[in-house]
């Protein structure tokens, strides 16, 4: 095992929890799972979108249960 941080990394782990989210939400379109997955994110570091952090910890359960009250994209 090795430590590694960056896009590197963090691109497979998103991939994973977004298609996680999607087979739960199968309807909505790839835009709306996006804005699902940000608004969800657990935000880290400076508030909102930074440099360091993104948007945040993407959070899988928050994003379905967002997604199952609000709505896709919401």
């Amino acid at each position: 095992y090795a430590l590694f941080n960056g896009t590197s990394m963090a691109t497979p782990h998103a991939s994973a929890v977004a298609a996680l989210v999607w087979s739960q939400h199968p309807g909505c379109t790839a835009a709306e799972m996006r804005a699902s997955l940000t608004k969800s994110a657990l935000d880290l570091g400076a508030v909102g979108r930074d440099d360091q952090f993104g948007h945040g910890l993407i959070q899988a359960k928050a994003a379905v249960d967002r997604i199952t009250a609000l709505g896709c994209g919401n």
